[in-house]
């Protein structure tokens, strides 16, 4: 088993637990309130808005341009596809990114939002790769999971779910994992053992932006 095929296998359970969340399964048989799928589109465009700052850090501190097209494919994915989804559906709110930009992060999502820069201070690509990773590949994993149930079809947010289960960006998320194993496999085992974390870590705080909605109601004031 590989370096990343260990990390994957580690962090499924956690990743298991996202779906699990009421939120997830709300989102999947369309009974999820849409004050609360509000909250979180607004949560998440802050989310996506630093998150892809750190790629620009990555890219920064890129040594080769195959490295720097790699992670520009990721930032263009946040940038094309995340977007597209993200806008159509603040256009339902009445809402613009620019009116996103007087609304403060909850909690979980700047604990998530200082996590990720913290270790994008470290300037190590293999730090930046961990700590984004999880992000884009646990939404592959949870959303194809979801799509894989034929009554998700008949939820009122399909068109959300099937965008992240799509074949093309698991596709893309097997190339950013191979990256990744190119990246990292020849790191010290310590080393391996901290980047090991940071992505477990990232993941946790995957499950805490999944469970927000439920856990902080400030979440639905957000949204009015």
């Amino acid at each position: 088993m590989n370096f990343m095929e260990e990390i994957l296998d580690h962090n499924i359970p956690i990743w298991e637990q996202c779906a699990a969340t009421p939120f997830v399964l709300e989102l999947q048989n369309g009974t999820l309130p849409f004050e609360k799928f509000k909250g979180y589109m607004i949560q998440d465009s802050i989310y996506l808005k630093n998150y892809a700052r750190i790629y620009g850090k990555a890219i920064f501190h890129a040594n080769t341009l195959r490295e720097i097209q790699l992670y520009y494919s990721m930032l263009g994915f946040v940038n094309d596809t995340e977007s597209a989804v993200r806008l159509n559906y603040l256009k339902q709110f009445d809402m613009t990114d620019d009116d996103i930009e007087f609304i403060a992060p909850l909690h979980e999502n700047q604990n998530y939002i200082d996590f990720m820069f913290e270790i994008a201070a470290h300037g190590r690509n293999e730090e930046i790769l961990m700590a984004v990773l999880p992000c884009m590949l646990s939404y592959s994993y949870i959303f194809r999971k979801l799509a894989a149930d034929p009554k998700s079809r008949q939820s009122r947010y399909w068109d959300f779910i099937k965008d992240y289960a799509d074949e093309q960006y698991a596709e893309s998320c097997k190339s950013w994992c191979n990256f990744a194993e190119h990246k990292c496999s020849k790191s010290s085992g310590e080393d391996k053992k901290y980047l090991s974390d940071i992505f477990e870590k990232a993941s946790l705080l995957e499950l805490d932006f999944w469970r927000m909605a439920y856990r902080d109601e400030k979440m639905e004031e957000n949204a009015k």
